[in-house]
């Protein structure tokens, strides 16, 4: 068994660097006589198999619906939608859980990814614009809704989340500028939207105070 005299963890695997301090880890003599580390590599090579598993059927699976869509075709590329929904569980598995981020750059990212998914259907399918009208702005009133609950639950940490405040502030800002140049043409949902992310993020910052103002500094160095 391997230890990491400076960590003074036992590594249960068969990695020769420690993966708390990445020192050279040397031989234990005395097994037990430190702390136990879990074997992480066991784990890591299970979402690789699943990974490279769902590759393989996405692969084929795709392969086949635009063989069949070819045979098939009726004025619109249904295939394609399916492979833009695959790409997606493919992001959700690699980047989500074998990157193993923080919950809350994993929930921002599935949001994102699933308006592009949606935004890129409705082009394929034929531009209608309910992508951008209703389902941009639902994403973010999504997001706030998750953020405020969030806050509820982790009421001792709730300053924690003001950088996704931020990041849903900005996203109806975006919209806003959307309506302005024509590609929004339905205002209502993007008014809410930003009304309900402004409201929530001056909120945040006029009854967090000192709190609020220290996350900031931390989030961006000033």
């Amino acid at each position: 068994m391997r230890e990491c005299k400076k960590c003074r963890v036992e590594i249960l695997d068969d990695t020769r660097v420690c993966p708390l301090c990445s020192s050279v880890l040397e031989i234990s003599g005395e097994p037990g006589t430190c702390t136990g580390y879990p074997d992480v590599k066991s784990t890591v090579r299970k979402l690789n198999f699943i990974v490279r598993l769902y590759s393989f059927l996405a692969i084929i699976t795709e392969v086949t619906m635009i063989i069949v869509n070819y045979l098939n075709f009726h004025g619109v590329w249904w295939s394609a939608v399916s492979g833009i929904c695959i790409l997606y569980f493919y992001i959700t598995l690699k980047y989500s859980l074998q990157k193993n981020k923080g919950y809350q750059t994993v929930i921002v990212v599935q949001v994102v990814g699933a308006v592009l998914l949606v935004i890129a259907a409705d082009y394929i399918v034929g531009y209608r614009g309910w992508s951008v009208n209703y389902a941009l702005p639902g994403a973010v009133l999504l997001l706030d809704f998750t953020i405020g609950s969030l806050m509820i639950v982790n009421a001792s940490n709730w300053q924690s989340y003001i950088l996704m405040q931020i990041f849903t502030a900005l996203v109806s800002v975006v919209c806003m500028v959307l309506l302005w140049i024509g590609i929004i043409t339905r205002p209502m949902f993007s008014l809410v939207a930003l009304a309900v992310s402004l409201c929530m993020l001056l909120g945040t910052l006029i009854f967090g105070e000192r709190r609020a103002k220290a996350e900031l500094k931390r989030r961006f160095h000033v």
